[in-house]
């Protein structure tokens, strides 16, 4: 016998053009899977009942780039730059992460995530110093019960064997070259995916090369070929950097040697090129946009929007918890009154500014969702509330003072609310967090072990000699 779920008397933001957003509306859920939204349905008499007046129910978040080993170090890059990032984060901290660390950090990000709404990420894991901190990255994610690709990063995080204190900090073993990378990617695809199915499990694998903008067009290629030939999911990497990229035009040089294809998912590609943008457009590749890092680090302005008009499947990435929350909601807002005010400038002295505001709320909140799953090539799945999708939701209460009342509900999600006004969250039918907590993990034990192992992370940095090259020529090269 089916199990099934009603949420009974909520107003439904589908994200699904054809359904819109209905008041004092149904959503049935069976196995699983979004079976009708309407009103007055019937869960019959055995099914579980939850009760969603004054509550907004949509689709959960879908996050397209996230750093997800670094939510150990959360708020340590507030101020930096991305050469102070490169300095710090990925020539020292990526170095001495033991596996251990990987598994608290990993698990504990994909927790944080599931609060916040994120019911899907792609983890560009580029902290895979062994064999060891592949395995529990993976097993981190599975053991929270969160979707997503798991992407293999090749990049090779340099030793710090001389740093004091070595012996129980450093983590990256000698002889962990390409070769073992690529030798332990296969292996964790055949033992840890073996058949990669996003419509049979919630986790699948992808890749990540070592640096895009780092590397020769010819050594990015071979790299694309060999997570194709081990069948990768999404194969995602860093482009276009703003004022980091010198012009390399990464996608217009994989477009002219027909290597462009829907598998490949673009993160920032702020200094993008027309003709880049209509290129991804026509291969059906997706672009993940981060705002907040982008326009702290001087990546450029974000360019979604602009992809997204150009026909392009845009999502939205939190990229580093080292710099700022879990938080979609903060992502959009960002997003589009960055891009409001980017436009408002452009005719500042010129003419008024416009009377009709653009780009509207609900273009944000598509790329959180239905515009995310088409980057990742899941659509068929997520991010809409649609019935013969998977239920993955989002039930939003609206009873506290910051969302009282509820006028457009869109806007109050986006703008209104806060991680704190989510009540419930489901991923895959199966409730994640409920009454506002997490559930299954025991919250102050995990919550211990993460401030045990963040100090010590931050004690072992402060012993670590910095890297005395100029930093501006390091970017060039990564």
């Amino acid at each position: 016998m089916a199990s099934s779920l009603l949420l009974r008397n909520a107003t439904v933001i589908s994200v699904d053009e054809k359904i819109g957003v209905k008041e004092n509306c149904d959503v049935l859920i069976e196995d699983g899977v979004i079976k009708e939204v309407g009103p007055n349905l019937s869960s019959g008499t055995s099914g579980e009942l939850i009760d969603c007046s004054h509550c907004l129910v949509s689709p959960g978040f879908v996050d397209t780039h996230h750093h997800m080993w670094q939510q150990l170090i959360r708020g340590v890059t507030t101020d930096w730059s991305l050469a102070n990032y490169l300095e710090h984060i990925r020539l020292v901290y990526g170095s001495i992460f033991t596996p251990e660390d990987v598994y608290t950090s990993n698990h504990f990000a994909a927790l944080d995530l599931i609060n916040s709404g994120v019911t899907t990420v792609i983890d560009h894991c580029h902290i895979l110093n062994s064999s060891a901190h592949s395995d529990a990255a993976v097993k981190a994610l599975k053991d929270a019960g969160i979707r997503g690709t798991w992407c293999y990063g090749f990049y090779e995080n340099p030793s710090q064997a001389d740093l004091p204190g070595s012996n129980h900090t450093v983590s990256t073993p000698a002889g962990f070259d390409k070769a073992a990378r690529r030798a332990d990617a296969r292996r964790v695809r055949q033992q840890h995916f073996p058949d990669n199915d996003p419509n049979e499990h919630l986790l699948t694998f992808g890749g990540a090369p070592a640096e895009a903008e780092g590397m020769s067009p010819e050594a990015l290629q071979e790299e694309i070929d060999f997570f194709r030939s081990i069948g990768a999911r999404v194969t995602t990497m860093h482009v276009s950097l703003g004022n980091y990229d010198f012009d390399h035009q990464i996608v217009q040089r994989l477009g002219d040697d027909k290597y462009l294809d829907k598998d490949l998912l673009f993160s920032h590609g702020s200094s993008f090129t027309d003709s880049e943008i209509s290129l991804i457009e026509q291969s059906g590749a997706g672009i993940s946009s981060t705002p907040e890092t982008e326009l702290q680090m001087g990546m450029g302005h974000p360019v979604a929007f602009k992809a997204a008009a150009a026909g392009c499947h845009v999502g939205l990435g939190i990229d580093i918890t080292s710099n700022q929350n879990n938080d979609m909601l903060a992502v959009m807002r960002l997003l589009l009154q960055a891009e409001r005010g980017r436009r408002h400038l452009e005719v500042l002295g010129q003419a008024p500014p416009p009377y009709d505001i653009q780009p509207k709320s609900e273009e944000a909140l598509y790329m959180a969702t239905m515009g995310g799953a088409k980057s990742i090539g899941l659509d068929h799945l997520i991010g809409s509330i649609t019935p013969g999708k998977r239920a993955d939701l989002i039930i939003t209460r609206c009873d506290d003072m910051n969302v009282v009342p509820v006028t457009h509900p869109v806007g109050a999600l986006m703008f209104n609310a806060h991680v704190g006004n989510i009540d419930t969250v489901l991923i895959d039918g199966k409730v994640m967090k409920k009454d506002g907590q997490v559930l299954n993990v025991d919250w102050p034990k995990l919550r211990d072990e993460v401030r045990q192992r963040s100090a010590r992370m931050l004690e072992t940095h402060s012993k670590a000699p910095l890297p005395s090259k100029n930093m501006w020529t390091k970017v060039t090269e990564l």
